[in-house]
């Protein structure tokens, strides 16, 4: 590459905003599935291109570069990625490669084209990039390019500031994040309603309507964020009046996205993925649902819109697996408590104890939905059914998620009658898991395999190892309750022979 290649090169990869510019030692393969998904989208297909420039697959990069210019001819960052193809196209076509460059510089001394270029590297950043130096860096730029565009404001800048919002609700708010002060919390929500509203007030577009429905739904999903709507935001409405924001919840969003679809047929953006969505309201509410006639209905529903975003031929199944697997144990338990009421008892006093009182039917239906406990093979072909279904779903999901319910996984198999060294095999090796919070959640949930197997010196030296994790700041994990709840019902065991 001679030295005129070289400083093209060289200005395509680092200008201020540049796409190409990652952190040391980045994965850029680790990021292609997230990307591509976007692909085609109508502020996707740029990020598309540079993820495979970088991979070297020219032909599919030209595809999403052609389809980004022809979306927004004034788009610097398809301009950026036309300048590296021909600089990476044989022999590198230079002439061409200026041509973009210039163009890129005409660009980015126009207010607006500058302006989208540094929104879309922000997104770019919180979405893809992920380090916390590049979240920080993100919400500081969307917060101070958006200050004062409500009153004109472009939708696409508060569209990807909304999905950037979500995602930080979720991480900010969701598992009660003990970093985050209650205040700091109820602002982050704050922002994403006023986005919503944004966009709501200033666009008569389906697709962005759904968006902003999906949004709130997804944020809403977690009891932390539907409290602190209900507390907070007395104050300010929503949706020129028609709502308070206290008075907003999940199931409310998803009527809102049905009746969008309902009245746009034709509507197909997002479909999958906001069907996942709906499958997970319609479950939440299942969940806190106590008549029963009324939870069956529930889950039907729940797994209909599961199964559509499974049917959708999604690129990432892990989710849809999650989802369905959940409503489909939850109607098992329905029904396995009703036929058998003494043994699920029974189950559920083996873990937490005779003093223990089961509050209610949900209460049973949870924990037979979600606890890893011993009982015998379910020969029932109806409840049979859906386990072999649970099971399919949570192969799907352990692909990608060695570790997350495990024990559900586990379960699935004991009641199906799987052989006990078969069921054995499920569970991952140490090196094979990259974090101690998958070493951990493993070893808790091999511990309870081996306890409920009476093997109970081997559930023991597992249970703690698991406690060798606790770094005292990770105290409150649920492997390491499960741990010292195993090592004490053991030794009461032990104790009693």
């Amino acid at each position: 590459m001679n030295q005129d290649t070289m400083s093209l090169d060289d200005y395509f990869r680092n200008w201020k905003f540049s796409l190409f510019k990652t952190p040391r030692g980045f994965d850029v393969m680790h990021i292609r599935r997230t990307v591509l998904e976007e692909k085609y989208s109508a502020h996707g297909n740029y990020r598309a291109a540079t993820v495979l420039l970088q991979n070297g697959d020219l032909d599919e990069a030209w595809n999403c570069i052609s389809d980004a210019l022809e979306i927004d001819p004034n788009s610097v960052h398809a301009w950026c990625n036309k300048g590296v193809y021909y600089l990476k196209s044989s022999p590198p076509q230079e002439s061409e490669a200026r041509e973009a460059r210039e163009r890129m510089k005409e660009l980015l001394q126009q207010d607006e084209a500058k302006k989208t270029a540094t929104i879309e590297y922000a997104y770019w950043q919180y979405n893809i990039i992920r380090t916390a130096e590049a979240k920080e860096e993100a919400l500081k730029l969307f917060k101070r390019l958006l200050f004062n565009e409500s009153t004109e404001p472009v939708i696409k800048h508060h569209y990807l500031y909304m999905k950037v919002l979500t995602k930080h609700a979720k991480r900010s708010i969701w598992n009660g994040n003990a970093n985050m002060t209650t205040e700091f919390q109820r602002s982050v929500l704050r922002n994403l309603f006023e986005e919503a509203l944004v966009l709501l007030q200033h666009t008569n577009s389906p697709d962005y309507e759904v968006a902003v429905w999906h949004s709130l739904a997804f944020a809403l999903l977690d009891k932390n964020s539907f409290e602190l709507v209900r507390e907070g935001f007395d104050e300010v409405k929503f949706l020129k009046q028609k709502y308070k924001l206290h008075t907003i919840d999940s199931m409310l969003c998803v009527k809102k996205i049905l009746e969008i679809y309902e009245q746009n047929p034709s509507l197909m953006i997002s479909r999958a993925e906001v069907s996942n969505t709906i499958a997970k309201v319609y479950l939440e509410k299942a969940r806190e649902t106590e008549n029963s006639t009324e939870r069956r209905r529930l889950l039907r529903t729940a797994l209909k819109y599961g199964e559509k975003y499974l049917e959708a031929g999604n690129k990432s199944p892990c989710f849809g697996s999650q989802v369905s697997s959940d409503i489909l144990m939850q109607m098992w338990a329905m029904k396995y408590r009703r036929a058998e009421p003494e043994k699920a008892r029974s189950a559920y006093r083996e873990v937490f104890g005779d003093q223990d009182r089961i509050q209610s039917k949900s209460t049973l239906w949870q924990f037979l939905s979600y606890e890893f406990y011993s009982v015998e093979v379910d020969n029932d072909p109806g409840r049979k059914a859906l386990l072999e279904k649970a099971e399919h779903h949570l192969e799907n999901y352990k692909k990608e998620k060695k570790c997350k319910f495990l024990s559900k996984f586990v379960t699935v198999k004991l009641l199906l009658g799987y052989p006990t060294e078969e069921i054995e095999a499920v569970f991952p090796s140490l090196d094979e898991l990259e974090t101690n919070e998958e070493r951990a959640a493993m070893l808790a949930n091999y511990g309870r395999f081996c306890e409920i197997n009476n093997r109970h010196q081997e559930a023991i030296q597992k249970y703690q190892q698991v406690l060798t994790f606790d770094t005292g700041e990770n105290i409150y994990h649920w492997y390491f309750r499960m741990a010292r709840q195993g090592i004490r019902r053991i030794e009461e065991q032990l104790n009693k022979e």
